[in-house]
């Protein structure tokens, strides 16, 4: 009988500290408002360098787990983004039954165009003065970093302001699961900088139009414009992980 071997895939030690301070964060662990221990504590703990440490912390960053801060005082704080017990569970049962990122894409393509229709319907003056808020806030952050944690905050968003709880657990839902896949898939496997930015810059304008539809209250636009968002969403992701498993089988 033959054996079905898996190629051996490299992984940056970075990208392994990410991944065991994202679990401490899955698991409760940590919690919001929690400051990580000292730089030089963390670099013995995981007994690495303090490039390739601050190489993890600035992914964390990125990703909107921690916030940074600078001074006597500062340090790596944990973000208000750990999911409830309820989501713990169910993301533990679906990686048992092993989700593709196929059933995450047609998932998304599912409920939030659906989403942004209904916060379209039930736009209030201060829902939309919250949505541009996150925004301008996303814009600022893309500015000075180049991505933003506002991305995620822009789902979480539109999904409250639909009213309905049961589209707020589902959007919080596929948030956590993208975590998992974008960070099992590294958005950092773009060949370049440039493309990063590039994907980065596509999401923000993406955003920018469904929330102009959305606050425009026309729920036929802002479906729409999130249909095509997730379109482009899909196909960048795809590509993200032919590139990976090219890499895998030793391509260039």
């Amino acid at each position: 009988m033959a054996l079905d071997y898996k190629p051996i895939r490299k992984t940056r030690t970075s990208d392994l500290i990410v991944e065991e301070i994202w679990q401490l964060i899955l698991k409760g662990e940590l919690k919001p408002g929690d400051k990580l221990p000292p730089e030089r504590e963390l670099v013995s703990k995981f007994e690495v360098s303090k490039v390739t440490l601050r190489e993890a912390l600035q992914t964390l960053e990125a990703y909107g787990h921690i916030t940074r801060k600078r001074g006597a005082r500062g340090g790596s704080i944990v973000l208000d983004i750990a999911p409830t017990n309820g989501l713990r569970l169910i993301l533990d049962y679906l990686k048992l039954k092993e989700y593709r990122l196929e059933h995450l894409i047609c998932a998304r393509l599912a409920f939030e165009p659906a989403i942004a229709e209904q916060a379209a319907q039930g736009i209030t003056r201060e829902g939309a003065r919250q949505l541009r808020a996150v925004l301008e806030g996303y814009e600022s952050d893309f500015q000075t970093r180049g991505t933003s944690r506002y991305g995620w905050e822009f789902y979480l968003l539109l999904a409250r302001l639909t009213g309905n709880p049961i589209y707020m657990v589902i959007e919080e839902l596929l948030i956590r699961l993208l975590m998992d896949m974008e960070f099992s898939l590294s958005i950092g496997d773009l060949r370049s900088k440039d493309e990063q930015l590039s994907y980065d810059k596509q999401t923000l304008r993406d955003h920018q139009r469904i929330a102009a539809a959305v606050i425009a209250k026309n729920p036929a636009a802002a479906r729409q414009e999130m249909i095509e968002h997730k379109k482009r969403w899909g196909r960048l992701i795809r590509k993200i992980r032919s590139q990976r498993r090219e890499r895998a089988k030793g391509g260039p």
